[in-house]
């Protein structure tokens, strides 16, 4: 087993799931909120097909103590907050609390798991994640994984669209081909955006001013696909919300729309 040093945090650089000196837990993986996302994110694309090519449920678990050392296996349940801003035709404004106790306390604090549909927060840890549908987006800081491939046994991708919002449709979901989570080579060495965090899918989702050292949403759409199959376009507005829904100076408080399709 090797470990290389990223960031200060401490990464698993190779790990066999079948190793019986692999550390199962570990820092939780880099959430700074410093540096570009990653651009394109990895993962082998699925398509909208009925879920033949989807990944079988276990596919998580080929590297789980790498994983847990990469993401964090807190046992505890976020207490972060999710609450719902407005909803008309359709569309509902969520505040999603993923400041995971600040810069210095996300290697500490659990992940907070949403259920898009239900607009809610979803009573699941980091380890009981794994095995659940019932959410469809994990948050802490400014990383957004999917319930999909190393991410969870969902059915769940994502994949960035050129297109407002409002302009996303129905077709436009069927026609997607959507990336699954891949944290991993075969060797079960993390995958790492250029930030020192684990690469998803959702790693493009900002933008990072250089001088102001502030995260901006990117331009597009996102449409994801949950836990169980269901289909959403989600459009993040701001990293800085109040759960009013102002605009702050915390990073980690999300404010975003969702739209099922």
């Amino acid at each position: 087993m090797k470990w290389i040093l990223i960031g200060g945090l401490a990464f698993v650089a190779a790990c066999s799931s079948s190793s019986s000196d692999a550390p199962g837990g570990g820092p939780g993986g880099g959430t700074g909120d410093g540096g570009p996302g990653y651009e394109g994110g990895p993962g082998e694309p699925i398509h909208n097909d009925g879920g033949s090519d989807i990944p079988a449920d276990g596919a998580v678990k080929a590297c789980s103590a790498a994983r847990a050392s990469l993401l964090g296996a807190v046992t505890t349940v976020s207490t972060g907050e999710v609450t719902v801003l407005g909803s008309a035709g359709g569309v509902t404004t969520l505040f999603v609390d993923a400041s995971a106790g600040g810069t210095s306390g996300g290697t500490t604090n659990p992940w907070i798991f949403v259920d898009l549909a239900g607009s809610s927060r979803v009573a699941v840890s980091d380890t009981t994640s794994i095995a659940s549908t019932a959410w469809d987006l994990a948050f802490k800081r400014p990383v957004i994984y999917t319930n999909s491939g190393d991410g969870g046994d969902g059915r769940g991708g994502a994949v960035l669209v050129p297109k407002a919002f409002d302009a996303v449709t129905a077709a436009d979901a069927s026609a997607a081909t959507y990336a699954t989570e891949s944290f991993f080579d075969d060797q079960c060495n993390p995958q790492l955006d250029n930030t020192g965090a684990p690469a998803t899918t959702f790693s493009s989702w900002y933008d990072y001013n250089d001088a102001t050292h502030v995260l901006s949403p990117h331009a597009g759409t996102w449409l994801v696909r949950g836990g169980t199959g269901k289909l959403f376009k989600v459009q993040i507005t701001t990293y800085y919300g109040t759960n009013d829904g102002g605009t702050g100076t915390a990073g980690g408080k999300y404010i975003m729309k969702v739209g099922a399709l």
